[in-house]
């Protein structure tokens, strides 16, 4: 009766989109109060998640002349002579000139159109890329919102959960309906490569990138599980996958619970990312939600140095551009807290470099994982300049200015002085990640699921400047408690 499952989701289907979005903007958009940076935001999220979605789908569809119904190639032959029309056939008598040229003009004007890009890929990219830098500038502005007053949603909590169970469960059931990716099949075989310790040789293709040593972990885990359960490796793939963005739903409402101190904002930012189509067109990829889940959770432990670093070393285990988060949080901590961060996160670099000398045959071998399963593919940039065509050097020159205010802004969070708090260290992580996959060498600006859970904590968060690094805070105890106890020594000298 049906041509597919009832709980798979057409997502290349624009209606869909269109759906979606008026969904997002009814129950979240601010009619009372038209112009404001929440409506900003939200506008500006439903343009990076709708251009990436038309970007992933139409990026492989070959856009041509005779796909489109010929209108175009009609209107082209009316401009050029009868003699050279593309749909003519070859006369009696003509002359083999006359004809080999009628049938160049054709041929170019046909292989022209095999060439190109789906006008929905092309403008989806355009879009996708300008409406991230628009983000990024927002981001970058953050800290100067400083009214930051509680908007609720125009639904209320349980009109939120009731939204919010069956997206998710619509979601999941998307994941287990789907074949693994190619990408998860083989983070499966480098987990039961780690158990047997067998070495695992690298495609010659520099364009694949391995499994990330904490994907390869997670494999691993789940491995043991499945065979302990007879469950085959595509099923453990799909759990792992599950239990990443399980991961991220809690992470959301406990960071709601106990910084935001409302639990309705945290049903509120799990519904909105679920609702996505970003979320949607990338569901079934660990490598661009399980950094998500980490980061997610390092936010939630703050408090804790060795926890956050724990997690954000887990972090940069599956994405380089963690690494150039870790400066950030140490100056956020001070030299105490740094001092246990920085120690947590060295002895989970440790253990995933353990994790690749396990699977490889020599030093080289080692070598090579390391470099291309944290995909550290920033040489690529100026790779080849005599191969590069016209859009490839265009983005090219895009990555190169992205890296540049990349590293600006990484250098001016880090040196300058600023307040430590939450609020600041929230929006300044959330910037550079933006800011990084801007100029990743691969898919730029496709990996929104990276940064989209800080993103809804910056856009749904209230003041965090009471939330202040673990040093300031016992010295700020420390200050009550030497000056009650003073007040308290005057009052006593006084009644004798």
């Amino acid at each position: 009766m049906f041509d597919r499952p009832f709980l798979s989701m057409d997502l290349a289907n624009p209606t869909w989109w269109a759906y979606v979005g008026l969904l997002v903007i009814a129950v979240y958009f601010r009619f009372s109060r038209f112009f404001s940076i929440r409506n900003l935001d939200l506008l500006l999220l439903l343009a990076v998640s709708t251009s990436l979605t038309a970007t992933v789908l139409y990026r492989d569809r070959a856009w041509t002349v005779e796909a489109e119904g010929g209108p175009l190639l009609t209107r082209v032959n009316a401009l050029i002579p009868v003699a050279y029309r593309a749909d003519e056939v070859d006369a009696p008598g003509e002359s083999a000139g006359v004809a080999g040229a009628r049938g160049g003009l054709a041929n170019q004007i046909l292989n022209s159109s095999v060439d190109q890009r789906h006008p929905m890929y092309r403008w989806g990219s355009l879009v996708l890329l300008t409406s991230s830098a628009c983000l990024l500038v927002r981001l970058m502005f953050d800290e100067s919102l400083t009214r930051r007053p509680r908007l609720d949603q125009n639904l209320n909590l349980s009109g939120l959960m009731c939204l919010c169970i069956p997206a998710f469960g619509i979601l999941m059931a998307h994941v287990a309906l789907l074949s693994p990716p190619q990408h998860a099949q083989a983070t499966m075989q480098y987990g039961q490569a780690l158990l047997q310790r067998q070495h695992v040789e690298l495609l010659a293709d520099e364009s694949s990138v391995p499994p990330a040593p904490v994907e390869t972990l997670m494999a691993a885990g789940g491995s043991i599980v499945g065979d302990l359960a007879d469950t085959e490796p595509d099923w453990v793939a799909r759990g792992l996958v599950i239990t990443a963005h399980s991961l991220v739903v809690l992470g959301l409402l406990v960071i709601s619970r106990l910084h935001f101190a409302s639990l309705q904002l945290g049903v509120s930012m799990v519904c909105l990312y679920l609702l996505l189509p970003c979320t949607g067109v990338y569901v079934h990829q660990l490598s661009h939600v399980l950094p998500a889940a980490c980061l997610t959770w390092a936010f939630a432990c703050y408090r804790r140095p060795t926890v956050a670093g724990i997690l954000l070393g887990l972090a940069s285990g599956t994405l380089f551009f963690a690494i150039f988060l870790i400066p950030l949080w140490a100056v956020f901590y001070g030299r105490r807290g740094a001092l246990r961060f920085i120690i947590s996160v060295t002895a989970v670099a440790v253990v995933l470099a353990g994790t690749l000398m396990l699977i490889s045959q020599d030093a080289s071998s080692f070598a090579e994982k390391l470099i291309r399963s944290t995909n550290w593919t920033v040489y690529r940039l100026l790779m080849e300049p005599a191969a590069v065509q016209d859009s490839q050097l265009s983005q090219t020159i895009i990555r190169i200015l992205m890296a540049a205010v990349f590293f600006v802004m990484l250098t001016a969070m880090t040196v300058l002085p600023r307040p430590r708090n939450l609020e600041n260290l929230l929006g300044n992580s959330t910037s550079l990640i933006v800011a990084a996959q801007l100029w990743y060498p691969q898919d730029i600006g496709h990996y929104v699921l990276w940064y989209l859970p800080l993103l809804l904590l910056v856009i749904f968060r209230p003041r965090l400047d009471r939330l202040i690094p673990p040093d300031r805070l016992e010295a700020t105890m420390a200050s009550l408690s030497s000056v009650s106890s003073g007040s308290l020594r005057s009052s006593m000298v006084v009644e004798n």
